[in-house]
């Protein structure tokens, strides 16, 4: 009777384990997908659109004509993309300073026209509908000048 409830608490937990790894498989292709969306956006000037997929505490940080100048003089600094491939992909429950819940952290290397050695890093967090916004934004590059 014992070796019949080990066998039944393994292959539950087998289980869970599975759908939890295929879930996060998922969150990972749909935050991702959502990220470089969000990026063609930017690189292609539709800043309003991209202000739109920002997380709420970016939206009551910058108001939208303020962050779409900023964002226009980046992309202008950085000069056309030509390439950008995503280089690592993570799923975290939680983060340091930040409520638990589901995000998502993606670093791209990607080949801008006026720089070289350019990284960009997006974390991502699903929000109260469960759609993926951007929380966070970030880049290290050298400058060809």
């Amino acid at each position: 009777m014992k070796k019949l409830h080990l066998i039944i608490l393994f292959f539950t937990i087998s289980l869970f384990s599975s759908y939890a790894q295929i879930y996060k498989e998922k969150y990972l292709k749909d935050a991702s997908k959502i990220a470089l969306s969000w990026l063609n956006d930017i690189n292609h000037s539709s800043y309003e659109s991209a202000y739109n997929g920002l997380a709420k505490e970016n939206k009551d940080q910058y108001p939208k004509k303020v962050w779409i100048k900023l964002i226009n003089e980046l992309m202008l600094e950085f000069g056309k993309l030509n390439s950008r491939t995503i280089i690592s992909k993570n799923f975290k429950s939680s983060l340091e300073d930040l409520e638990d819940g589901f995000y998502v952290l993606l670093e791209f290397k990607s080949d801008y026209q006026k720089t070289k050695n350019h990284k960009e890093f997006i974390i991502l967090k699903q929000n109260d509908q469960t759609d993926w916004v951007i929380l966070d934004y970030n880049y290290e590059f050298n400058s060809l000048k």
